[in-house]
C-alpha cells in the first residue's frame, strides 16, 4: 500500500502529542484522517472512517487504549495498531504486545521513529 493511500486515525488525550504527530505524518504524505481524545470517541471514530492504521494513546480518561484495544482488534481485525505510550514499564508493553499491536512508540519519540515505525507497518498492509 502506497503510504499517500493508508488511513491514519490519532487516539491521544493530549492535544501536543495529536498536533505532533500529525504534522509528522502528514509532512511525510500520509493521510490522517480523524482524531479523538479518549478510547469511547476513538472507537466510534474508528468504526465510522475504518483507518488502515490507529496510533493509540495507552493512558488516555473515560476510556484507555488498554481497554479498547481488544474491541478494535474484534470489530476491525484489518486495522493494524501501533500504541504510544510514556511507560517504558516492560509489563505493560508486553501486555499489549499479546493483544495483537503491530508495534509501538515511546513518548518523548523524534520524528524519525515516528516514520520508521509508521512506514514499517505500512509496508506490511496488503501484502
Amino acid at each position: 500500500m502506497e503510504k499517500k493511500n493508508a488511513k491514519i486515525l490519532l487516539i491521544d488525550d493530549n492535544d501536543v502529542t495529536r498536533e505532533v504527530l500529525r504534522v509528522i505524518l502528514r509532512s511525510e504524505g500520509y493521510h490522517v484522517v480523524g482524531e479523538a481524545t479518549d478510547g469511547g470517541s476513538g472507537l466510534e471514530l474508528a468504526l465510522k472512517l475504518k483507518p488502515d492504521l490507529i496510533l493509540l494513546d495507552i493512558v488516555m480518561p473515560k476510556i484507555s487504549g488498554t481497554e479498547i484495544l481488544p474491541r478494535i482488534r474484534e470489530l476491525l481485525p484489518e486495522a493494524r495498531v501501533l500504541m504510544v505510550t510514556a511507560n517504558k514499564d516492560q509489563d505493560t508493553i508486553t501486555e499489549v504486545v499479546k493483544t495483537g499491536i503491530h508495534g509501538y512508540i515511546l513518548k518523548p519519540f523524534n520524528a524519525q521513529k515516528i516514520i520508521n515505525t509508521v512506514e514499517a507497518v505500512v509496508a506490511k498492509i496488503n501484502r
